[in-house]
């Protein structure tokens, strides 16, 4: 068992494979749709996708995390995920590592800032004996004391071993939402050992309902995954989550290091704003989201841009963008030697604020990310993880066709636009590491 924390056509080279194109062209035609259905009984929403592979897949998931806890109990998602596989009402923590174990099958958790996810991987003979222990970790928590206790020294672990890039964007979130959004996917030192079964317990009964819970499966017909679903024991409640209030602003972190680590970000779309997210998922792989050949070097206008602005090349730079359901990030993140990270991030932040892009910049952004699309759809952790977000916070499950559709829908001049929004947008930053030449937010045009 594991939990973790923290998202093609072929070309016919030559004519020895010709003969097989229409084969491949009966292949195609018969690809698995995906299905859809919302549970009148529970308000549960099921998504399956019967490819006939092997291996099973099912999630269960819920709308609720970092951004759905309060001041006092931050890190209760985090305490969750971790408490993903001990004992329940119905099942020891031993019975179920050992079921799972003997049934050949592999149990996750694995959180976000708005969901949680539950995911049972195992051989789809066996399915139907293991969705019993998938059930009783979800949904028969009772959070023992005792166990929750045993699993601090897990949670001091994860804080210590929070890779560089993850606790700049951890930063950035507090300082770009303060609250809600900005609420870290790991819990605070402060509250290791003060977040108990009554909190817990609390915070599943509260959010762990059926409006705000979907199941989505692959290699499992939806009548298997329906049927599942239906006896599935869920609260009723519909709680709403405050609106996501974007403040700006500024954290630093100074520490003794050999590199300067910074992001700088403006507020973006969000999931409910569908044309604008996918034109800012355009606009992230035109202006540059890192080297395309691995230990390669980056070719993109940003990194171009920056690097004649400062005449060095001593910095990692890409571009990201982070999108929920009613806000989002976009902007970059850098890591450079301390002499030059001034001159990087301030070079940075003036092509953020007016991107400059030719329509050959765009063109390529747009065939990337159609590329990614398409790439995720044939890896199936992937494929499962982007279906259920698509059922979760948009109550439909997409083709990968149907996404590729709506990128190639996008213009250049709608992704100009949403670039040219960017510069009338308030600053967010955070920095870490030796910031002697870092510039402070209000420093930054």
């Amino acid at each position: 068992m594991a939990c973790s924390a923290v998202r093609s056509p072929c070309i016919l080279r030559n004519s020895t494979v010709r003969h097989y194109a229409a084969a491949a062209a009966v292949q195609c035609s018969n690809v698995a749709i995906p299905e859809l259905q919302v549970l009148s009984s529970n308000k549960v929403t099921v998504a399956a996708l019967d490819n006939n592979n092997p291996v099973a897949q099912l999630s269960i998931i819920f709308r609720a995390g970092s951004r759905n806890e309060a001041y006092d109990t931050q890190g209760t998602m985090h305490h969750i995920r971790i408490a993903a596989g001990l004992s329940t009402c119905r099942s020891t923590c031993f019975g179920i590592t050992r079921n799972i174990q003997q049934l050949g099958g592999n149990l996750t958790a694995t959180t976000d800032r708005e969901s949680i996810a539950y995911t049972l991987q195992i051989t789809r003979n066996n399915l139907d004996k293991a969705l019993t222990f998938l059930e009783d970790v979800t949904t028969q928590q009772v959070f023992k004391p005792w166990e929750l206790s045993d699993q601090l020294p897990r949670l001091r672990y994860e804080l210590s071993m929070i890779p560089e890039t993850t606790r700049i964007m951890e930063l950035l979130h507090k300082a770009a939402y303060h609250t809600g959004l900005g609420y870290s996917l790991y819990s605070p030192k402060r509250q290791l050992g003060k977040i108990g079964t009554e909190t817990l317990q609390h915070f599943v009964n509260t959010w762990f309902t059926g409006s705000k819970c979907a199941i989505v499966a692959t290699g499992v017909s939806l009548s298997d995954a329906t049927k599942f679903a239906s006896n599935l024991q869920v609260g009723s409640g519909d709680n709403t989550v405050e609106a996501a209030k974007y403040h700006g602003g500024e954290l630093r972190k100074e520490r003794s290091s050999e590199l300067s680590t910074v992001a700088v970000a403006v507020e973006a779309a969000g999931l409910n704003k569908e044309k604008d997210v996918v034109a800012y998922a355009v606009l992230q792989r035109a202006i540059g989201s890192g080297p395309r050949v691995k230990w390669g070097s980056s070719v993109s206008p940003l990194h171009k841009a920056v690097s004649s602005a400062t005449n060095t090349d001593q910095f990692a730079l890409s571009a990201f963008n982070a999108s929920y359901s009613d806000s989002g990030l976009f902007g970059f993140v850098l890591s450079s030697v301390p002499s030059v990270a001034g001159s990087v991030t301030k070079a940075a932040t003036a092509y953020l604020r007016s991107p400059k892009l030719s329509d050959a910049d765009i063109a390529r952004g747009k065939t990337t990310l159609k590329a990614e699309i398409l790439y995720a759809a044939d890896n199936d952790t992937a494929l499962l993880e982007n279906m259920r977000h698509q059922v979760i916070f948009k109550g439909r499950a997409y083709k990968p066709a149907d996404l590729v559709a709506e990128v190639d829908k996008i213009t250049a001049s709608e992704v100009k636009s949403v670039a040219g929004k960017l510069a009338g947008g308030k600053l967010s930053m955070a920095a870490i590491g030796n910031l002697c030449t870092v510039p402070y937010v209000d420093e930054l045009k």
